[in-house]
């Protein structure tokens, strides 16, 4: 009886996908000390419940809370990865898993300059690396060639 060959299907998405995976857990960013991706949202929390007791305002602070949307990117990428091994589209989860981590540079950008730079450390470049990669596959720019 002959096996039957298990083919992974690899594209660049699911590449991509699994490097922002991966990322996830190495430093992202310097602030007086590395942080990974995974423990920025709970670093901002603790920022913004500092500063709100400091002013004692008691405000609810939205930008507080909108950092938890970092926990889509490395869903957004398993939901890539699980999707392209059923056989299924993908575009959708690869989009948010593209687009978040290249809005969250524009932003850093925006509101900090050129220090968001210095401050990137491997897994964030990493994160956004993948991103650019999976944001030009999905505009069709760049194509991982078919193997025969």
């Amino acid at each position: 009886m002959a096996r039957k060959k298990t083919v992974l299907p690899v594209n660049l998405l699911t590449i991509a996908a699994v490097v922002i995976i991966f990322a996830f857990f190495l430093p992202w960013v310097r602030f007086g000390g590395s942080f990974a991706g995974y423990e920025i949202p709970d670093l901002a929390n603790s920022i913004g419940k500092l500063k709100s007791f400091k002013t004692w305002t008691g405000r609810f602070d939205i930008n507080v809370y909108l950092v938890y949307s970092l926990f889509l990117v490395p869903i957004s990428a398993v939901a890539v990865i699980i999707s392209s091994l059923r056989g299924k589209n993908a575009k959708l989860a690869a989009w948010v898993a593209a687009v978040l981590p290249l809005a969250g540079l524009a932003y850093g950008f925006v509101r900090k300059g050129v220090d968001v730079f210095t401050r990137i450390e491997t897994g964030g470049w990493l994160t956004i690396a993948a991103a650019g990669v999976m944001l030009l596959v999905l505009l069709n720019i760049l194509k991982l060639p078919d193997r025969r």
